[in-house]
């Protein structure tokens, strides 16, 4: 009976302690900065979602003035705009 109650203890808390480790490993800290940001400094917030979310294959704003400038999204947007 011991050996069952500190066996079920101990995996209790191999599972608290690997759970909170994996968690702060995948949360961004408040201030840490992606690739994008670096890349793309003077980018406002609205564009680097959109530029994210293009990457991603998500849903992004087909406006020009939305993206950062000179960059793919942008440029296959500029076409679309194109009059010819």
């Amino acid at each position: 009976m011991r050996t069952i109650i500190t066996s079920i203890i101990s995996v209790g808390l191999v599972v608290v302690f690997a759970d909170t480790t994996t968690a702060g490993t995948h949360s961004r800290q408040r201030g840490q900065r992606d690739a994008l940001e670096y890349k793309y400094p003077y980018a406002t917030r609205r564009q680097l979602h959109n530029e994210r979310a293009y990457e991603r294959g998500e849903y992004w704003e087909h406006d020009s003035s939305a993206l950062i400038p000179f960059t793919r999204a942008w440029l296959e947007q500029k076409l679309r705009e194109s009059p010819y």
